[in-house]
């Protein structure tokens, strides 16, 4: 800057009124460059910050992600193991000595696991500003959480709504049930079990809600996971 004084002022001393003004637009001109260029790297820089928000999401996502797969994955595994329990009752197969000696028959018919999602991605994904980013990503994410928790959520009411009203059923109606519920052998209660359609029923409704409607959704719900996780991995940068 002291240069530029100095040279302005030989200018104005010598009355180089011309050359002076050129003089004075290429300062103006040099300032302004250097306005721009400060305003840029603002922008960059903030830029380059909400970036690195954005990918701190997408890690959460990952991360919820993978722990919900994990969950559908124990979901899978319980109905694996209790599959052939369903299909032996459906097909009139089991026999008194099972219902007695075998509680797992039991446990079928008034209780079912649990499962909850992790959301805590998603709902930080839903308050960030993603509209300055050319990325289809975050509502392609937003959408999978929106319809797939939604289609779940309304299979597991279902699922619960059908235990609660055996719950319901066996409590109000049957004198067994507090031999059943604390899994104690109950002759009256095998009986049941074995000749009366009404249990065959409800067993047959339960593993529909389980294996035709509920499971088919986390089915559903893992394999998108993994597809966006693969999407996740290809945009953001691997620290290592």
């Amino acid at each position: 800057m002291k240069l530029f004084r100095n040279q302005r002022s030989k200018l104005l001393k010598n009355r180089k009124l011309g050359n002076y003004l050129l003089y004075a637009i290429g300062e103006i001109i040099l300032v302004v460059i250097g306005i721009l260029i400060a305003v840029s790297l603002n922008n960059w820089n903030a830029s380059r910050k909400e970036q690195n928000k954005l990918y701190n999401i997408y890690n959460i996502v990952a991360a919820d992600l993978k722990n919900d797969i994990k969950e559908i994955d124990k979901m899978q595994f319980f109905y694996d193991q209790v599959k052939p329990l369903f299909n032996k009752i459906l097909k009139d197969s089991v026999k008194a000595v099972d219902y007695a000696f075998n509680p797992q028959y039991t446990y079928i018919m008034i209780g079912f696991p649990e499962i909850t999602f992790n959301k805590r991605g998603y709902s930080q994904l839903t308050a960030f500003n993603t509209d300055k980013f050319q990325d289809s990503l975050p509502t392609q994410i937003i959408e999978f959480y929106t319809e797939r928790l939604r289609e779940i959520k309304i299979d597991d009411d279902m699922r619960a709504e059908d235990i609660k009203e055996n719950y319901s059923h066996f409590k109000n109606n049957y004198a067994w049930w507090s031999d059943v519920i604390s899994l104690k052998p109950n002759k009256d209660f095998i009986e049941y079990a074995l000749n009366d359609p009404d249990y065959k029923n409800r067993i047959a409704t339960t593993h529909f809600m389980a294996y035709q409607v509920f499971l088919p959704e986390l089915k559903t719900f893992k394999k998108q996971a993994e597809t966006i996780l693969s999407q996740i991995e290809e945009r953001v940068p691997n620290e290592n």
